[in-house]
Order: C-alpha cells, then sequence, then structure tokens
C-alpha cells in the first residue's frame, strides 16, 4: 500500500498541472515579467499555432527575440505579454526588425490588450505588414474598434537600417503614436529628424482597465511564409500615467 500510495501521488502531481493548465512559460527582459503563449490548435490572432519553446522565444544580450519558424511541419507563432497590468503611461521600445523585407503575411504586432471583452479589449496598436498583399509592409497605429477612418492611420515605414524606436502614451484624455527610424530618445528635440509618423488620437480613449502590453509577430489568417521571421526587442521601458 505504501508504493502504491507513492505512486498515486507522483502520478497525481504530474497530472495536476495538466488538470489546471499548465502555467505559461515567463521570462525576465527590462525589468518586466513577460509570459510567452503557447498553443497546439490554431487560435486568434490568424489563426496560428503559437510556440513557447526556448528556440522560438528567447532573452540574450542582445535583446529579446520573437520568431516565426516551421517545426513539426507546421509554421509556429510567437506571442508575449507583461505578467503585470499596465494601463495608463507611457511604452516606448526600440526594435530591430527589417519591416520592409517582409514577407506579405507577417505581421509585428505591439498593442496593449485586456481580456475583459468591454472598450474592444482596450486593444491600442502599432503594427507593420502588409496583409497578404504585394503592395509592401504598411506601419498602422489603431486605436480599437477600427470601425470608422479616425480610429486608424497608415503610413510606410521609411527606415534607414533595421532600428526603429516607438511610442504609445495613452493617457484617460489621449493617445499619442510615435515611430522613428533609428535608436533615438523620443524626449530630446533631435529625435523628430527620424520622425517617420505621430498621430494624436482626438476621439475618446479607452479606459486603463486590466490592460496588459503584448508583441507579437504572427502570420495573416494563418498563410504560410516564404521563409522564417524574426524580430528583436532591444529595449523596453513603461511609466505608469500618475495624473
Amino acid at each position: 500500500m505504501r508504493i502504491k500510495g507513492q505512486a498515486f501521488v507522483l502520478l497525481f502531481s504530474l497530472a495536476f498541472p495538466l488538470l489546471l493548465g499548465a502555467a505559461p512559460r515567463e521570462i525576465t527582459f527590462k525589468g518586466e515579467i513577460w509570459q510567452v503563449k503557447s498553443s497546439d490548435s490554431k487560435i486568434a490572432p490568424g489563426p496560428n499555432y503559437w510556440s513557447d519553446a526556448d528556440d522560438q522565444v528567447w532573452v540574450d544580450t542582445e535583446g529579446m527575440h520573437l520568431t516565426i519558424k516551421r517545426k513539426y511541419g507546421r509554421w509556429q507563432c510567437s506571442e508575449v505579454n507583461t505578467k503585470g497590468i499596465t494601463g495608463y503611461g507611457t511604452y516606448t521600445f526600440v526594435v530591430d526588425s527589417s519591416f520592409a523585407t517582409y514577407d506579405p503575411n507577417v505581421v509585428a504586432g505591439f498593442f496593449t490588450w485586456d481580456s475583459q471583452k468591454e472598450e474592444a479589449n482596450r486593444e491600442i496598436d502599432i503594427e507593420f505588414a502588409a496583409w497578404g498583399q504585394s503592395t509592401g509592409t504598411r506601419g498602422q497605429f489603431v486605436v480599437q474598434p477600427y470601425t470608422t477612418d479616425d480610429r486608424i492611420v497608415t503610413f510606410d515605414p521609411q527606415m534607414q537600417g533595421t532600428y526603429s524606436t516607438h511610442r504609445i502614451v495613452w493617457t484617460p484624455d489621449t493617445i499619442i503614436f510615435s515611430s522613428y527610424h533609428g535608436e533615438v530618445n523620443p524626449d530630446e528635440q533631435a529625435s523628430k529628424l527620424n520622425l517617420m509618423q505621430q498621430w494624436q488620437f482626438t476621439g475618446k480613449p479607452p479606459s486603463s482597465g486590466n490592460a496588459h502590453f503584448r508583441i507579437n509577430l504572427w502570420l495573416f489568417q494563418g498563410k504560410k511564409p516564404l521563409a522564417p521571421a524574426s524580430l528583436t526587442i532591444k529595449s523596453f521601458s513603461f511609466q505608469q500615467w500618475e495624473g
């Protein structure tokens, strides 16, 4: 009985996480704990398969890396989200990725998201994609729901090299988006020389709710690309709005 009891405890301890749903893998980058998305079935966005494998999402001295890779006979995408709630504040991040050379089906997204559906999940996006078209990658700033043209601005990401800097300022009164080529400090006047696009949303911003910040690299409509893709986040900072 003693052996059987020990065996039962061992089996239960192995099965218990599966019954509850395994906790997401976590990585640390720039003072934030990030949770890595994983799914063995196709889910949104896309829908796509999502991998949390060490060789698909990782942090090293170069930054936080997200990839799209073909493994086990299928294309797998990457997404991370801050474990902690962020909400109102200033999000600033530097990216190393050649958006202009993306496959037409590759999408890079940087956005706020609340799992609660109110106010369109409080989704505020900076995205780079061609959305399956052969016309080339476009940048876009979006305040969801995208129901009218005054909730989106698109632009040509004319970059010099592969580095770019991006900022979202989200307060109860306004949302300001900025994208720059190169690695710059948006607080410095000289950064304006590198400005690709800036937009101030004039509508009513969503409330902060329980929004987190997410970054993903995925395939439009789950369509396969011609080659793997990668995205490196060189730096990330979040400054809470204090009102």
